[in-house]
């Protein structure tokens, strides 16, 4: 590997900070091939001798002051020697918090600078500490917790890694999986804000969930529902048949079964989350909890829009039944086992078969308080 001088790179780093870049990318080009020669031959090129930058452009000065466009040019020369030549997208390393794009138009390089504010991610540093602290605790983990969780740049790439080995077999591979799983979220970002809300929503209601990386790691409702997002987005892009595949297999790992073109909100909690059943044309609002055996269904063998509405803010208790195209209204109660046949107004609890109003909610956010006696729930503003 060749060895770059300073100098190099302050005199390269001159040339960038003037605007000289076609200069600059042809003397990279040069220093690179008198480097390979010598390596061949044992001896300095003829013309361009042992490819010195400094040789070549004269010995860089920056100011003493470095200002922020001396440190982009300073990072860019870095990577530029680097690579041995000015690519697009070129990216000065940290801490500089600047992006030198370059780009060619016609044979000419023309440089944007743009400022990047530094991302900050609560949700996934959090979880990068628990999975610290877990490894701390039970090393024996520390395998499992590295490859889903540490070795990963974001939250959406532990999901997409997650993802892709939860539902891989012997017809579509991890890779593959993987990849459809990182395009996703690259293409639609809010799939890393539903998979945030959805997150905080299971550690916020369940009373089993004591640390964020639990229903990363060991959760198949939160896993479950992840994998249906991005067969959500399959089915969005007109992919159906991929999407098939997604809902078969979640079905198969997870015992949830939830159909690609469901609409479903963020913040969804489902508890449990053995033998959920959400039909095609079913549509789940935001912060809605739901336990085992819930099933959103139709009522026969009619097509068209045939499945419940369920609006925000909704709890569903184990094993109800909500049946045809009717409406929940938002924050609303179902007790567990009900069979709901008709609309439900906002604020009521149901139970029964079928379901009838027995009363109020009992208060504002059911589905946070969690509360499924009959009585009332504590009030949870």
């Amino acid at each position: 590997m060749r060895r770059v001088l300073i100098g190099d790179v302050l005199a390269l780093a001159a040339y960038l900070r003037a605007g000289h870049h076609a200069q600059a990318e042809r003397v990279l080009a040069e220093a690179h091939a008198a480097h390979r020669y010598a390596r061949r031959f044992g001896r300095g090129h003829p013309v361009w001798g042992n490819g010195s930058v400094m040789a070549r452009l004269g010995p860089g000065r920056l100011p003493v002051a470095l200002d922020a466009p001396a440190l982009l040019a300073m990072g860019a020369a870095c990577a530029a020697l680097a690579r041995w030549k000015l690519r697009p997208w070129l990216a000065c390393p940290a801490p500089c918090l600047y992006d030198m794009r370059v780009f060619r138009y016609g044979g000419r390089v023309m440089a944007e600078v743009k400022a990047k504010v530094t991302t900050v991610d609560p949700v996934w540093s959090r979880v990068c500490d628990e999975a610290r602290e877990a490894i701390a605790s039970e090393p024996l983990l520390g395998g499992l917790i590295h490859s889903s969780l540490l070795h990963h740049s974001s939250m959406e790439r532990a999901l997409a890694y997650r993802f892709s080995l939860k539902l891989a077999s012997g017809e579509m591979s991890e890779q593959i999986l993987r990849e459809i799983a990182d395009r996703a979220y690259d293409s639609d970002p809010e799939l890393g804000a539903a998979a945030r809300a959805d997150l905080m929503a299971v550690y916020d209601r369940d009373p089993a969930c004591h640390r964020f990386i639990q229903p990363i790691l060991f959760f198949k409702g939160y896993q479950a529902v992840q994998a249906y997002r991005i067969g959500h987005w399959l089915w969005m892009q007109g992919r159906k048949d991929l999407a098939y595949f997604v809902q078969m297999r979640v079905s198969e790992v997870f015992g949830v079964d939830i159909h690609p073109a469901a609409r479903v909100g963020k913040g969804l909690m489902i508890d449990h989350a053995h033998s959920i059943v959400i039909g095609e044309t079913a549509v789940v609002g935001d912060n809605v909890s739901m336990l085992h055996s819930v099933t959103l269904g139709g009522t026969g063998k009619e097509d068209g829009d045939r499945h419940p509405k369920i609006g925000n803010g909704v709890l569903i208790g184990a094993g109800a039944k909500v049946l045809g195209n009717i409406t929940i209204g938002n924050c609303s109660r179902i007790a567990a086992g009900s069979v709901v046949l008709q609309d439900i107004p906002p604020m009521k609890t149901v139970a029964g078969v079928p379901a009838k109003i027995v009363g109020e909610a009992g208060c504002s956010q059911p589905a946070v308080s969690m509360d499924h006696k009959l009585t009332g729930c504590v009030d949870c503003d």
